[in-house]
């Protein structure tokens, strides 16, 4: 555990790790890996009654399939949920321990840990395993190994699958620490979409200086966390797997004219296509967009929180809810007492502004943008569109 100021070497590989943009195959496994097995085994349990319906949607924070070899040649199938899950991996020490003494980080070579595959009657099972924390799938883990005819016991040793420990253990202390889920409340309340592009710098920085989010430098802060390197990804990312694909080229213009410091262009580039991003998502899930965006917005939350789990925490997902309905972004222009510092479709479609485009302006649409993404992202790898 650490205490004090955080620094951004204590948690600089957490910002790499962000950084490394899982792709198609990755998030279509874990889509599979929900269908197959999660959602039926929610189902099960909501019949026999140890997931009470008050509970949906369920939210999950790891979940691991275990397939046994039966004697006839099949296979049962065990799925465990969040602290059900019962970890055991090999580590490579730095010293001598005995039995029973408690290990830190310190004691053992992170690099060299392998998750071992669950045994039943003493014989390996295969596995799929996968981690969520924050804004984030940690890890997917997985050894198919013992499912294959013919395979020895010494041959699955072999396949040795890493374990992130140092990361997991890391993104708990920073949880646990940092707070990011209170930070998000507070961004939000400072007229910063919450969205999760902030994890774990800008979370950082507020942890350390609370009082810089009122002062001008803050820009730079979340700016340097919305670089363009992040979006790049992203553009690369939303094409790779459909989203936006009628709008993908007015989100690409407006990023690349954020960073030419045009932020008329990419402001008004970008805010008509709020609207039609959920109105697209919804007619392609089979909804009936009405009631403009403020419906299309009602719509979506009951489309998601419908769902019978939850990937990502409700501490994540919430807080990007009640930001669309209820912060500035739908108000009435009268309400709008800064439009150079605060977000409103309505102040710029209308024309009621004028002299408002600026780097933190423009920087904030563009975060509402990512917020969006993340909440679609979530019902994608659900409704199995991903």
């Amino acid at each position: 555990m650490v205490s004090g100021v955080l620094s951004r070497k204590n948690w600089g590989w957490l910002r790499k790790m962000e950084e490394k943009i899982p792709g198609m195959i990755y998030y279509r496994t874990i889509s599979h890996l929900i269908e197959l097995f999660i959602l039926p085994e929610i189902k099960k349990r909501i019949k026999n009654n140890t997931i009470k319906k008050d509970d949906l949607p369920f939210e999950i924070t790891q979940f691991r399939t275990i397939q046994v070899k039966q004697p006839d040649g099949g296979f049962k199938t065990i799925v465990e949920l969040n602290k059900e899950v019962n970890l055991y991996a090999k580590i490579k020490m730095k010293r001598a321990v005995s039995a029973g003494e408690t290990i830190t980080l310190n004691d053992v070579y992170p690099e060299e840990c392998y998750l071992e595959s669950p045994k039943f009657n003493g014989k390996p099972a295969g596995y799929f395993y996968v981690k969520l924390m924050a804004f984030q799938f940690l890890t997917l883990a997985f050894n198919c190994e013992p499912n294959l005819p013919g395979v020895t016991e010494n041959e699955i040793e072999d396949f040795k699958m890493k374990f992130p420990i140092r990361e997991i253990i890391g993104v708990r202390d920073f949880q646990d620490i940092v707070k990011p889920y209170e930070k998000l409340q507070i961004l939000s309340q400072h007229n910063w979409p919450p969205a999760p592009g902030y994890y774990p710098n800008v979370f950082l920085e507020l942890h350390n200086d609370s009082a810089k989010i009122n002062k001008e430098e803050f820009i730079q802060v979340v700016s340097n966390s919305y670089n363009k390197n992040y979006w790049e990804e992203r553009i690369a990312f939303w094409k790779t797997m459909n989203f936006f694909p009628d709008r993908i080229q007015y989100l690409e213009k407006s990023i690349t004219a954020h960073f030419e410091k045009d932020f008329i262009a990419s402001t008004y580039v970008l805010v008509p296509q709020f609207e039609g991003i959920v109105k697209d998502y919804l007619l392609s899930c089979g909804e009936i967009p009405s009631g403009g965006f403020m419906g299309y917005i009602k719509i979506l939350k009951n489309l998601i929180t419908s769902r019978k789990i939850l990937l990502f925490s409700k501490s994540a997902l919430g807080p990007i809810f009640d930001y669309l309905e209820n912060g500035s972004f739908w108000k009435h222009t009268s309400s709008i007492s800064d439009p150079r510092n605060i977000i409103n479709r309505h102040g710029i479609l209308h024309g009621e502004f004028t002299e408002f485009e600026n780097e933190g302006i423009s920087l904030k649409y563009l975060i509402l943008l990512d917020s969006l993404s993340f909440l679609l992202l979530h019902d994608k790898i659900l409704n199995r569109t991903i």
